[in-house]
């Protein structure tokens, strides 16, 4: 599917969270390497780390942490909590790009591969806490992002091809194409892997918020209402 670039045939967007929002994932790692020495295990390397994500941080820490798991989780999350607060800022232009987007009446969302739990600390942190009308998070057990696009398109009695996913890595594209919605790439964290996203083939891939934002032509849209 290539998308119309008109602004006013796109009712919703749906935002991916860490590496789309704001540049989470190196303190994810961190958190993550932190929680490993507290319980004096081998710390793994940032690579190994993010091979794991798709679940939700729980799922990981019981793939990654065995007998202790049950004790790690809290651990992470207190951890990670501490290294967001006052650390963390959404990337240039996207707490804007929101605005508008909500000023132009379009449904905006975030569907995550975090938990719950995860989704709200570092939305919070973000001052993005109650911003987004629904947040929905992962699963323990694995990827689930196109079925809560899907429930999410339903209940908003919107058609697929009027909805946009964007995020940040090859398995968001994926998914955003299993739920029939248009395939959008951030390409501007520092962790992005851009051969393997434009791998991907998303509908379009975008280097900069700025570049979304011109893409979705905000400022025609507000014309198009007056």
């Amino acid at each position: 599917m290539r998308l119309q670039r008109q602004p006013w045939e796109i009712d919703a967007v749906i935002f991916d969270l860490d590496g789309t929002l704001a540049d989470t994932v190196p303190i994810i790692v961190r958190a993550f390497e932190a929680t490993f020495d507290e319980f004096g295990l081998p710390i793994r390397t940032q690579h190994e780390i993010v091979a794991n994500f798709g679940p939700t941080e729980d799922g990981v820490i019981r793939a990654m942490f065995g007998s202790v798991a049950d004790a790690a989780i809290p651990v992470f999350y207190e951890t990670y909590q501490e290294m967001l607060s006052g650390t963390i800022e959404p990337f240039r232009g996207i707490r804007g790009l929101i605005e508008e987007l909500a000023a132009n009446a379009h449904r905006l969302a975030v569907v995550t591969g975090k938990s719950d739990r995860g989704a709200a600390i570092t939305l919070e942190a973000l001052g993005f806490e109650g911003v987004f009308g629904t947040v929905r998070g992962g699963s323990d057990l694995g990827i689930v992002k196109a079925a809560v696009i899907s429930d999410l398109v339903d209940a908003w009695s919107i058609s697929p091809e009027r909805t946009v996913y964007i995020g940040d890595d090859p398995r968001d594209v994926a998914e955003a194409r299993k739920a029939g919605v248009g395939a959008l790439a951030a390409g501007w964290a520092s962790t992005v892997d851009l051969p393997a996203i434009r791998a991907a083939d998303p509908d379009e891939l975008f280097l900069s918020v700025d570049e979304l934002a011109r893409w979705l032509r905000i400022d025609e849209t507000k014309e198009k209402a007056i």
